[in-house]
């Protein structure tokens, strides 16, 4: 599923006043741009949202976000082949980003005891609530290798979450998929299995 721009005012119309993002996936997402398509592609994205750089802790405007992505997956479609695919790479680019900060270090060493990805996933519903100040997510363990995690009152398309929630396996270095599907527009649930 695409993220058009009739999607991006359907997603607005879910958010809430006070509904958030954290500045790292905002620039996650900025720095993936300026990698692909230069910094002055990644400047037009962020000079209509904000008047300077994010700050990765700092909490920014969820329909910013919105619109962030909106933007960079149409400017990065062409370098990715489709937008469901600039989609995803915007939501690896934030897992990668987190992954590289000292609390992303310290959650992985603290939770992947023995490169078992379920601990991490287990956690997800944690760091979410870290991360956005909206919506609901719930795990489930459906083996020693499978799990499914649900999304209830989520912005961000399933894609964005694809690639984010593929983070872990790639930092663990496990072959894996995770296979998204939306029950409707804000809830959606992920079936991630790892070899």
């Amino acid at each position: 599923m695409s993220f058009p721009l009739d999607d991006l005012e359907q997603r607005i119309a879910l958010t809430r006043p006070g509904d958030t993002v954290r500045g790292l996936s905002f620039a996650a997402v900025l720095r993936l741009v300026h990698q692909r398509l230069g910094r002055d592609a990644a400047e037009r994205l962020r000079a209509p949202l904000m008047q300077r750089s994010p700050v990765d802790f700092f909490s920014y405007p969820a329909v910013d976000f919105l619109r962030l992505l909106a933007f960079a997956s149409e400017a990065l479609q062409p370098e990715f082949g489709t937008r469901d695919a600039a989609l995803r790479a915007c939501g690896e680019a934030i897992v990668g980003t987190f992954f590289e900060s000292t609390v992303g270090q310290t959650l992985l060493r603290l939770t992947s005891g023995g490169g078992d990805p379920k601990r991490l996933y287990g956690n997800a519903p944690a760091s979410y609530s870290t991360a956005v100040s909206y919506g609901q997510r719930e795990y489930q363990a459906l083996g020693d290798k499978r799990v499914r995690l649900f999304f209830k009152g989520d912005l961000l398309p399933v894609e964005v979450h694809e690639g984010i929630l593929g983070g872990p396996l790639t930092a663990l270095h496990r072959e894996g998929s995770v296979r998204g599907t939306e029950r409707g527009l804000g809830d959606s649930e992920f079936l991630i299995e790892w070899t």
